[in-house]
């Protein structure tokens, strides 16, 4: 039983990496020279994820922090969901919609990119973070799986995951963090 729920996962998995990735491939190579071109131009990579994906936030932007593939200098990228004082605060005032989008007013700008990651439920927060960043002029770039429910903000670069199962949308998150990182490092230090 065990080693059929194994098989099936992985089998999972892996259709979800090749159907989701391949066919975005231009998507996501394109995505990452923007992004090299931000880093160049000075500006930062702000991401921000909802539920699970706040941890895969995190994760993301330490891989441009400290390292993936090589030794080499900080890329600056920050994740926006380390903030327990100012989500306990918002929350006790009833504004946690404002988490990301009050961050995002202080720090973001026209010269930045804003990545959401989100976990495809109805998340305000994460629809008022891409307000935010359209306002200030930040391009904007949304990860959801093929069932999310934000609806009706403009975004630069769309990924969708081929999957309406939360545990390979983590995975697929974290596989794009990474690849995201790899193809970057890839053409700014020639690996």
């Amino acid at each position: 039983m065990n080693r059929q729920k194994i098989s099936s996962a992985v089998k999972e998995q892996g259709i979800l990496l090749e159907a989701s990735f391949l066919d975005q491939g231009p998507a996501l190579q394109a995505f990452a020279t923007q992004v090299v071109e931000t880093f160049n131009q000075g500006g930062r990579l702000l991401v921000v994820g909802n539920g699970s994906l706040g941890a895969i936030a995190n994760l993301t932007a330490n891989l441009f922090l400290h390292r993936l593939s090589l030794e080499r200098p900080p890329l600056p990228a920050l994740s926006l969901g380390h903030d327990a004082t100012l989500a306990t605060s918002l929350v006790r005032d009833g504004q946690n919609r404002l988490y990301f989008s009050r961050q995002l007013r202080a720090l973001a700008n026209d010269s930045d990119i804003v990545l959401v990651l989100s976990d495809g439920q109805r998340d305000d927060s994460l629809t008022e973070a891409l307000t935010i960043a359209r306002q200030v002029g930040s391009k904007t770039a949304l990860l959801t799986p093929e069932n999310a429910d934000i609806k009706g903000e403009t975004i630069d670069f769309g990924f969708t995951l081929k999957t309406a199962s939360v545990p390979r949308t983590i995975e697929g998150a974290l596989f794009f963090g990474h690849l995201l990182c790899e193809l970057v490092e890839g053409e700014l230090f020639g690996i």
